[in-house]
């Protein structure tokens, strides 16, 4: 449970997490959730044609794009987006790419519920949605039948922020779950269920927490506003 994390260090604390894992050879797993500030990546099913905005806005914004090797097209990441990065031993735990994203998948479908959101996947689309459109996303990868990178939850972000990327093939809406709800989505409790429902679907049954992380250096939240 890290708070605001830079993008950058939250790589590089996943790559040693990956590293350390891979030495163990257990089917000992590290969770990392997360927010990051502005940003926006672009995985192996993206391309240019989905940056909407402008490089002048990018700019004024001071939002950078980079291009990294996960699954899926573009998202913006933002204060107000959970991220959940599961790095889990895949091969210790008996689990194929298919079965590891349906659990994924099903992790964020029962969050939701607890929400309060009615939830499911759409053929051809690697997210969740809701009565007002797509509010979850899955951008994973595997090293070394390693899992990283992983789920991003749009919970409660400014949303004309989102309008700066097109990542959506078939058109579907853009929301978060605090406007699927009409209401302010809680954070902390999207965070404790989403956390507890990715470790049944996976089969931890011991889990420890910890809020910080000596290669880490929490960002404070700043409040972004795109006109």
């Amino acid at each position: 449970m890290l708070g605001c994390v830079d993008f950058d260090a939250l790589q590089v604390l996943q790559e040693s997490a990956l590293q350390e894992i891979r030495q163990q050879q257990t089917e000992q797993g590290v969770l990392f959730v997360c927010e990051h500030p502005p940003l926006i990546t672009v995985g192996r099913e993206g391309s240019h044609s989905q940056l909407t905005g402008s490089n002048q806005e990018f700019k004024a914004g001071q939002i950078e794009v980079r291009w990294i090797n996960r699954g899926g097209g573009a998202l913006f990441h933002l204060p107000g987006q959970l991220a959940v990065y599961p790095i889990f031993p895949l091969k210790q735990m008996g689990l194929g790419i298919h079965d590891y994203q349906a659990r994924l998948e099903q992790s964020m479908i029962n969050m939701a519920a607890e929400q309060g959101v009615e939830a499911k996947t759409q053929p051809g689309a690697a997210g969740i949605f809701g009565r007002c459109g797509q509010f979850a996303f899955v951008g994973a990868a595997i090293k070394s039948w390693i899992s990283y990178y992983g789920l991003y939850i749009n919970v409660s972000p400014d949303m004309k922020l989102m309008r700066l990327i097109d990542s959506n093939p078939y058109d579907h809406r853009l929301t978060s779950l605090s406007a699927t709800l009409t209401r302010e989505a809680s954070m902390s409790s999207v965070r404790e269920s989403i956390t507890r429902q990715l470790a049944l679907q996976f089969g931890y049954d011991q889990t420890h927490f910890f809020t910080r992380h000596p290669l880490l250096h929490k960002i404070k939240k700043k409040v972004y506003v795109h006109s």
